[in-house]
């Protein structure tokens, strides 16, 4: 056997599903790595690190062109796009996304089932973030996955034109949430093409409300 096929043969093993799913090292792992930064570098720098690396992958992938906004939709929603390569989503408009389950909901879980109560610094950080970069952040993750979609966008083209993208609401595995500033709403809203009480019903049962949008 050479070396590229024992290579391959590894990454097989190493991605198999069952391990992937069953492992939870890397989950609780990457918090606990994260609160050594916040040890260190109080919120701030954490949220530094958190936003850097978060702006560092988005540009690490490729950048994405489509004719139509239709096109572009359809991407979404199979995850096809870098704007939803890390997470499950639907489109309850033609502009309103909606995570369906927050992709760092089984790290929130693994590490409050093993380590126990999660650590404050990860909502001390996100209340950093709302208070010096934009208000819309729970914790950590959604530090991370904001700043990412924010950054990804960038790469995206339809028609010629860039893509914008606003959060609206994050709600946690734990039931905590967080909605944009209330003066904020009604523009998002009307951009998303929801109301109010639409809202209020996707919160129930989802992890995070967005839009995707152009400027006119």
């Amino acid at each position: 056997m050479n070396n590229d096929t024992k290579r391959s043969s590894l990454i097989d093993k190493l991605y198999r599903k069952e391990l992937i799913e069953d492992n939870p090292f890397v989950d609780v792992a990457a918090y606990l790595f994260l609160e050594d930064i916040a040890d260190k570098q109080g919120a701030a720098g954490m949220n530094t690190y958190l936003m850097s690396l978060a702006v560092s992958l988005a540009k690490s992938m490729p950048m994405e062109e489509y004719k139509t906004w239709d096109e572009f939709l359809e991407a979404v929603r199979k995850s096809e796009s870098i704007i939803t390569t890390f997470e499950s989503v639907f489109t309850l408009t033609d502009n309103c996304i909606v995570t369906t389950i927050c992709p760092f909901s089984r790290g929130w879980l693994e590490y409050t089932q093993r380590i126990g109560e999660f650590n404050p610094i990860h909502t001390e950080v996100a209340e950093y973030y709302n208070a010096t970069v934009k208000p819309g952040a729970v914790d950590t993750g959604c530090v991370i996955h904001q700043t990412f979609r924010n950054a990804a966008v960038e790469r995206i083209k339809v028609g010629g034109k860039p893509v914008k993208y606003a959060q609206i609401a994050a709600i946690l595995a734990d039931g905590r949430k967080k909605v944009v500033p209330e003066e904020w709403l009604p523009p998002l809203l009307e951009k998303a093409g929801i109301t109010r009480t639409q809202l209020n019903m996707i919160m129930r049962n989802n992890a995070c409300i967005w839009v995707l949008y152009q400027e006119r």
